[in-house]
């Protein structure tokens, strides 16, 4: 391209630019691998949960990419039931997996996780605590677990920076993709 030409393109550029019709804004896609994802996550546990009688304790959270459309989080939990006027002192441990399809509410500003599934619940020991404590956890994920899941963007130095701009976040199977715009 000549010199001529390539100042017509410049200058058309930032004619279009400036008249803020071409683009809202410049725009980037950071992508997220599950060992990210997993570091992002970290900063928004410990959760804890009030059940019926126990209390969940949720830990060490690791993102997986099960498939081209749904993601997992595993997470380590203690079910706990401590009511020392009965004589109730009961503590076990175990796995769980939750997982579900990748979505983002512009307007709240919120993750979503469509489709919620707990895919795994699994306790280190089998006993007659651990069954009372399955039993309640099945039944709290049933009363209280909404379609869609939501949850606050988290607050790691990876996001904070153009946390305000994000507009979109997509999951391809092999990535979290999140969509940024700069004003």
């Amino acid at each position: 391209m000549s010199r001529p030409g390539i100042a017509l393109v410049v200058v058309a550029c930032v004619l279009l630019l400036s008249t803020g019709r071409a683009f809202p804004g410049l725009g980037t896609v950071v992508p997220v691998s599950a060992e990210s994802g997993t570091s992002i996550a970290g900063n928004l546990f410990p959760v804890g949960l009030k059940l019926q009688q126990a209390n969940l304790l949720l830990t060490a959270p690791t993102l997986i990419y099960i498939d081209a459309q749904r993601l997992g989080l595993r997470v380590r939990f203690q079910a706990y039931d401590h009511r020392p006027a009965q004589g109730i002192a009961e503590s076990e441990t175990g796995w769980m997996q939750l997982s579900g399809k990748l979505g983002f509410d512009q307007e709240s500003r919120e993750i979503l996780l469509h489709e919620p599934s707990m895919d795994n619940l699994e306790f280190d020991r089998d006993n007659t605590a651990t069954r009372r404590f399955n039993t309640e956890m099945m039944a709290a994920w049933s009363a209280q677990v909404a379609d869609p899941i939501r949850s606050e963007i988290p607050p790691h130095p990876y996001i904070l920076p153009f946390k305000d701009s994000i507009r979109d976040l997509s999951y391809d199977g092999n990535n979290i993709n999140i969509s940024i715009v700069y004003q």
